[in-house]
């Protein structure tokens, strides 16, 4: 007879996106409007290339009505990391810079080489621009 219990795995699983995605969720939840932090700034781009060749470049802009949040979700489905560029923008945000740019590594935990709970040190490259209303001083 089979069981109709979900496998543990499963909703550990389960359990660990679902956490990351709630932890995203409030994270733009609580963030203040682009417009609110920055009130000069047209748009704010932020480009991330993963070390993994697997894993496709990704773009973001984000815009006055938007929500100031920059934490990214590892491109791993298995993972709870979250790269948080918040501190990198904030001198962006400020004023004082118009680009940042470096490199991360994921904290998160995911399942390698078939040993759960691995460190994922997923590495991402990334640059991050902001374009300002003429006549704003960097």
């Amino acid at each position: 007879m089979r069981s109709t219990r979900p496998r543990l795995a499963t909703q550990k699983s389960a359990s660990v996106f679902q956490d990351r995605a709630e932890r995203l969720r409030k994270g733009r939840a609580t963030a203040a409007l682009l417009r609110e932090v920055c009130p000069r700034a047209t748009h704010v781009a932020v480009l991330l290339k993963f070390e993994a060749a697997l894993h496709a470049d990704q773009s973001f802009v984000l815009y006055p009505g938007a929500r100031a949040y920059f934490g990214f979700p590892c491109p791993y489905g298995d993972c709870d990391g979250i790269y948080d560029l918040s501190h990198v923008t904030q001198s962006i945000l400020l004023g004082t810079a118009l680009q940042a740019s470096g490199t991360l590594e994921c904290s998160g935990v995911r399942s390698r080489h078939r040993i759960p709970r691995q460190t994922c040190g997923l590495q991402v490259s990334y640059i991050v621009n902001a374009q300002r209303l003429p006549g704003t001083a960097a």
